[in-house]
């Protein structure tokens, strides 16, 4: 199986990036085939809505690291986006490379992916995960993905924490079990 990871963390080394690297350790080890794209370190320009694209009917006009990425995008099986949380949603950066599937909107839609959502948020309330989730399964309901798993790791503040909980172990699993 195809797997492309998004991640949308700007530090390295940091829990949601920890959580990626497991999850993509789990999956090859069953021999899934892992493209990762790190849009915090990626030149990504913002989608202007010109419509030049056609909603993937046309190249889109930017000629940026997203030209690469679509074709990943379009060959996968699982597209996994992986965030830390900010402000009850995902990082600026996922949210960039995500407004671009604009460009290849009508390919995705026909493709019916799976996808699976990890996101890492600080605040120990469970309830702020919602308007996050709820935008993971609207982006889904619009591309005709099926959901294939999500993690929320709730109340990690830095990567030692997050090293003490199940979590790293849910996310390895979930890449195992695709």
């Amino acid at each position: 199986m195809k797997i492309t990871v998004l991640t949308g963390s700007s530090r390295k080394n940091g829990t949601s990036n920890y959580m990626a690297d497991e999850f993509i350790r789990g999956a090859k080890e069953s021999g899934h085939e892992i493209y990762r794209f790190d849009s915090a370190h990626a030149d990504i320009k913002n989608c202007l809505g010109c419509n030049a694209c056609g909603m993937g009917t046309k190249p889109c006009i930017h000629k940026d690291d997203f030209v690469e990425l679509r074709e990943h995008l379009l060959n996968s099986d699982v597209i996994v986006f992986v965030t830390p949380m900010y402000y009850f949603g995902m990082s600026s950066t996922l949210k960039k490379v995500i407004d671009r599937f604009y460009s290849i909107d009508s390919q995705l839609k026909n493709k019916q992916n799976k996808s699976v959502l990890i996101s890492v948020q600080h605040a120990p309330a469970s309830e702020v995960k919602e308007p996050l989730n709820n935008h993971y399964q609207a982006i889904l309901s619009w591309l005709n993905m099926e959901n294939a798993g999500i993690i929320n790791a709730i109340g990690i503040e830095n990567v030692e924490q997050l090293k003490t909980t199940s979590y790293p172990q849910m996310a390895y699993e979930l890449g195992k079990n695709l």
